[in-house]
């Protein structure tokens, strides 16, 4: 398997992810500061830093994904189930690069 294509597919999403997780950190520390003093304007505001919260939650987990995926190619283990140690197919790493199962042991 030709893992130097993963390699620059998962290198190019850690960095549109870094960037993402930087934006909304930006976006969080513009948005802190004191209430407004209308309540529903501040329910508006709680409510969308719930969401900004989310969504870092969500970019960070995927950046740690793609990292793993990243160090498994270091290692010589990229492709390999972590389940059965069977080959992962190219099919499916090109589907979801960040796997590290294989569709037989997602099924189980």
């Amino acid at each position: 398997m030709d893992t130097a294509k993963y390699q620059k597919l998962l290198n190019d999403k850690k960095e549109d992810l870094i960037k993402r997780v930087e934006n909304i950190q930006n976006d969080k520390t513009r948005k802190e500061g004191p209430l407004d003093p209308d309540f529903e304007e501040q329910a508006n505001m709680l409510q969308n830093n719930e969401v900004i919260d989310h969504l870092d939650e969500i970019e960070r987990k995927e950046l740690e994904d793609v990292v793993y995926a990243l160090n498994r190619i270091e290692n010589n283990t990229f492709g390999i189930c972590a389940e059965c140690g069977n080959q992962i197919s190219e099919k499916r790493l090109d589907a979801l690069p960040t796997t590290t199962i294989c569709l037989n042991c997602l099924d189980q």
